[in-house]
């Protein structure tokens, strides 16, 4: 799954009315077990590459400390914002702050 089906795929579970962890399952359940093997390939490849200490300062800030659990969380949460966030986030950490409620 390149990362356009990606952003795709989960753009589609997130305009459903379900919560985004039941909405994704739902449609992956629909697909062949290599696309499904796939779709996790490139979450983590999304999350890797977000996986900086620039991200993690950020992250800290946002929420008052940050431990390697938490910041596997925090890029899994990245990623689940969507690709507008994620870009964002990923050419400037500091953008993130208007999405925290600290940054409202």
């Amino acid at each position: 799954m390149n990362t356009e089906a990606f952003w795709r795929a989960l753009d589609a579970a997130k305009d459903s009315d379900k919560p985004l962890d039941v909405a994704v399952v739902d449609h992956l359940s629909a697909l062949p077990a290599e696309e499904i093997l796939a779709f996790e390939h490139r979450f983590s490849r999304l999350r890797d590459a977000v996986y900086r200490w620039d991200i993690w300062a950020a992250a800290y800030l946002i929420g008052g400390g940050c431990s390697d659990d938490r910041f596997s969380d925090f890029t899994a949460g990245l990623v689940a914002l969507g690709r507008d966030w994620y870009e964002r986030a990923a050419a400037c950490p500091d953008a993130l702050l208007s999405r925290s409620p600290a940054g409202r």
